[in-house]
C-alpha cells in the first residue's frame, strides 16, 4: 500500500554538535523552523529568526474536487514564498527524502497578516516554505471548500481565524464555485456557449499550460481559468453579469496607475502599480465582460503584464 510522504523540519543553527567550530556561534545567529501537516488538510509553520533563503519542506496537502488551499500569515517580520508541487507516492516512509521542487506547480508570497488562496487540480501536493527575508512568525494553511475571497473581507475575517469569506455580490446569484476539467465544461456550467482554452498561448514568460497546469472553475454566469506562469499567478475571468463598469475581476484593489490600450480595435482598461504594467486588465464586447489578473508570486508585489502580453491575452480570450 502506497503512503504519502510526510516530512517535518526543525533546524537550529547554533546546536552544540561537539565540534569546536560550532562553539563560536552567537545566540543571535540561531534560528528555528518547524513545519507539520496533519491529516492532509491542515498545516502550520513556525519561524523564529530564520534568515533569507532558509527553507523547510513538508508533505502533503490533499486537495479534492471543489476544494482549495487557504494560506494565512502572522509574521512579525519578513516575507515567505510557498511552493506547491505534485507529490510522488513512496512505499517506505523511512527512506523518503524531501522533494526537489525543481518545477513547482504553484507559488504564493506572504508577509505581515496576508491571506491567499490557491485552487490547484485535485491531488496530493508537497509544500516548501522559503524565507525571502529574515523572518519570524507563523504560517497556517488549510484545505477547505472553494470560495471567493474578497480583499477587504478576507483581511478582516479570514487571516486570524483561518476561515474564508464568500463574495456575495454580482456573480449570478450564488457564491460557490465548481471545479471543471476543461474550458468547455466550465463554459457549459456557467451557461455560456464557449470559453477560450488558453493552453498553448505563448506570452513573454513562456507557454501557458507548460509552466503549470491550467485549472478551470465556474458558477452561474462566470467562468475563471487559473494559469500559473513562471512565479506569476494569472487568471482570466469571463462573466455575463450586470456589472455597469464591466469589471468582473472580483478585485477591488486601488492601483496607482490606470490607462487604456487598444487591441485590434478593442479598448481595454489597464490598472497597475507600475505604469505600463497591468496587474488588472478589463474589457467588454457588449455581451460579456472579461478580466485578466496577473499577480507576482515570487516577491514582486507590483508585477504586471506589459503591453505586448496584454494584447496576446486579450486576443486569446476574445
Amino acid at each position: 500500500m502506497k503512503k504519502t510522504k510526510l516530512f517535518t523540519a526543525a533546524v537550529a543553527m547554533a546546536m552544540a554538535l561537539g565540534l569546536a567550530a560550532c562553539s563560536s556561534s552567537s545566540e543571535s545567529d540561531s534560528y528555528t523552523l518547524s513545519f507539520e501537516i496533519l491529516n492532509g488538510k491542515e498545516g502550520e509553520v513556525t519561524i523564529e529568526n530564520a534568515g533569507k533563503d532558509e527553507s523547510t519542506t513538508s508533505g502533503a496537502l490533499e486537495v479534492g474536487e471543489g476544494e482549495e488551499i487557504l494560506f494565512g500569515a502572522e509574521l512579525e517580520k519578513g516575507k515567505v514564498l510557498i511552493q506547491l508541487q505534485k507529490s510522488e507516492q513512496v512505499e517506505d516512509l523511512d527512506t523518503a527524502t524531501p522533494p526537489a521542487f525543481e518545477n513547482p506547480d504553484h507559488e504564493i508570497t506572504l508577509e505581515g497578516d496576508d491571506i491567499a488562496h490557491c485552487a490547484p487540480l485535485p491531488g496530493s501536493y508537497d509544500v516548501k516554505v522559503v524565507m525571502l527575508d529574515k523572518t519570524t512568525g507563523k504560517i497556517t494553511m488549510s484545505v477547505q471548500p472553494t470560495t471567493v475571497i474578497t480583499e477587504t473581507e478576507g483581511e478582516e475575517a479570514g487571516a486570524a481565524e483561518g476561515t474564508a469569506t464568500e463574495e456575495t455580490g454580482e456573480a449570478g446569484g450564488h457564491t460557490n464555485w465548481t471545479q471543471a476539467a476543461t474550458a468547455e465544461e466550465a463554459a457549459k456550467g456557467a451557461g455560456f456557449d464557449s470559453m477560450a482554452d488558453l493552453n498553448g498561448t505563448v506570452i513573454s514568460l513562456g507557454e501557458l499550460g507548460k509552466m503549470g497546469d491550467i485549472t478551470y472553475r465556474y458558477m452561474d454566469g462566470v467562468v475563471q481559468e487559473f494559469c500559473p506562469a513562471a512565479a506569476v499567478e494569472m487568471s482570466v475571468i469571463k462573466g455575463k453579469v450586470p456589472a455597469g463598469d464591466g469589471d468582473v475581476s472580483f478585485d477591488s484593489t486601488a492601483y496607482a496607475h490606470e490607462w487604456t490600450q487598444d487591441v485590434n480595435g478593442q479598448e481595454v482598461k489597464c490598472f497597475g502599480n507600475r505604469e505600463g504594467e497591468a496587474t488588472k486588465t478589463i474589457w467588454t464586447d457588449g455581451e460579456y465582460n472579461y478580466a485578466v489578473l496577473a499577480y507576482g508570486a515570487g516577491g514582486d508585489d507590483d508585477y504586471g503584464l506589459g503591453a505586448e502580453d496584454v494584447a496576446i491575452m486579450v486576443n486569446a480570450v476574445k
